[in-house]
């Protein structure tokens, strides 16, 4: 999923949005506002102050003002010219306002510069009558040339906090939401209902949790009842079937019975098989989860006792590879279910590839013989389900259905390969700490 896709960033950027739009309008709004109650406040006290200046002009004299003169106790006038670091700010609504106020109230000011530091600015009127012009200073607590930067850094400091709180908002909306799909996303994969929590957030997510937690009770109550179910079935089944393989066999060995009694024997070791496959998928289901294992030692130990010859290993993580909450019992009729799926179905030789990354171990069965035609790779995870280069021979078609609901129950997942030639199953765990 693009981050852009989340719930998170859509939030997050709306939010933004919204927040840099309002921030202009009214940073707009007000600054005009101030800049013109600004203007009309002191543009009189300066016209006042700058009329001997003017006066002099209009009767063609050259203006002289001592460097430090105060002309009133509000306004302290400074002659001209401005100095280097004088510059001119059309984009300030401050000055703007004031220079369209002065000019409106008569002033004939040519142009506007600003010098110093804000506080102690210097503002510098070009004074225009004719062909003469003077440069005027008016000293006040005015912003100086410094009020971009000031104003730049202020900016960014105030957009990040704004940044912060944003992300702190959508991740707190969004957060119950994610956890919503962790448990949604954990109990497709391992059956397990999520653990009781408090429902956060908005109460249409709060009810959708405290949906989801009663579906999902439901569910696990009603796989227990039918692994349970299954699992009696399957026990009381075996009984009969005994009996019936023991009463074929103790047929006498009359003209006509032979063929006869071997076809019971066959059908009661399918029907076998086929309670064996139940209680085998009632046990993936139902076994206890409460051993620390070590996946790489339990591969090792299988392969090396003789039952699966011609099977190659190719052990490449190094140490141990613990799976914790782990059976090895379950682990083990895991292994040697595909392992007796890839003798059974494909040709040798079968490989059995075990890795590891930081976080997870990695343990791939492969076999070279016809693979599965396209279009099945999905449905051989379904239970009953064989594919069609597998419906001469015998089984159940609940082998990959049972290892997938195991490895489901160890926090993994299960993925089918096309090997090109063969069929290769992938299972990938997630690795426990090292003890």
């Amino acid at each position: 999923m693009k981050w852009f896709d989340s719930l998170f960033a859509r939030i997050f950027l709306l939010q933004l949005a919204a927040g840099l739009l309002l921030a202009v309008v009214f940073s707009v709004l007000l600054f005009n506002e101030q800049a013109s109650i600004f203007a009309r406040a002191t543009a009189p006290l300066w016209v006042s102050a700058l009329q001997p200046v003017r006066q002099q002009l209009a009767r063609g004299e050259s203006p002289r003002l001592p460097r430090t003169q105060t002309v009133t106790s509000l306004v302290e006038l400074q002659p001209g010219p401005p100095p280097d670091d004088a510059r001119v700010m059309p984009l300030i609504p401050r000055y703007r306002a004031l220079l369209s106020e002065l000019r409106a109230q008569g002033l004939p000011v040519a142009s506007l510069a600003v010098s110093g530091r804000t506080g102690r600015a210097t503002t510098w009127l070009e004074l225009q009558d004719g062909d003469k012009r003077v440069w005027v200073g008016v000293r006040g607590m005015l912003e100086g040339p410094d009020i971009r930067r000031r104003g730049t850094l202020g900016f960014v400091i105030a957009l990040l906090v704004f940044v912060a709180g944003a992300a702190w908002l959508s991740r707190r909306i969004a957060r119950p939401l994610q956890d919503l799909q962790a448990s949604v996303k954990a109990f497709a994969a391992t059956g397990r209902p999520p653990l009781p929590a408090d429902a956060q957030g908005p109460a249409e997510v709060r009810q959708l949790t405290r949906q989801f937690a009663e579906f999902a009770a439901q569910r696990t109550q009603q796989d227990e009842a039918r692994d349970m179910m299954l699992a009696g079935i399957s026990h009381d089944l075996r009984s009969p079937l005994g009996r019936i393989r023991m009463a074929a066999e103790l047929l006498p060995d009359a003209p006509g019975v032979r063929d006869k009694q071997a076809s019971i024997v066959r059908n009661v070791q399918a029907a076998d098989r086929l309670v064996g496959a139940f209680l085998d998928l009632a046990r993936a289901s139902a076994e206890p989860l409460d051993e620390r294992v070590d996946l790489a030692a339990l591969t090792r130990r299988l392969l090396d006792s003789g039952d699966h010859e011609g099977v190659r290993l190719e052990l490449l993580a190094a140490g141990a590879l613990w799976l914790q909450p782990a059976s090895s019992a379950a682990l083990e009729r895991l292994l040697v279910n595909l392992l007796d799926n890839a003798a059974k179905y494909g040709q040798p030789p079968v490989v059995v590839s075990l890795q590891a990354s930081p976080t997870h171990a990695v343990l791939t069965v492969r076999d070279h013989g016809a693979g599965i035609a396209p279009g099945q790779m999905d449905a051989l995870r379904k239970a009953f389900f064989r594919g069609s280069h597998d419906r001469g021979l015998p089984g159940t078609g609940l082998g990959l259905a049972i290892a997938e609901r195991s490895v489901q129950r160890h926090g993994g997942e299960m993925t089918l390969l096309d090997a090109g030639p063969g069929l290769a199953v992938q299972l990938r765990f997630p690795l426990a700490a090292e003890p």
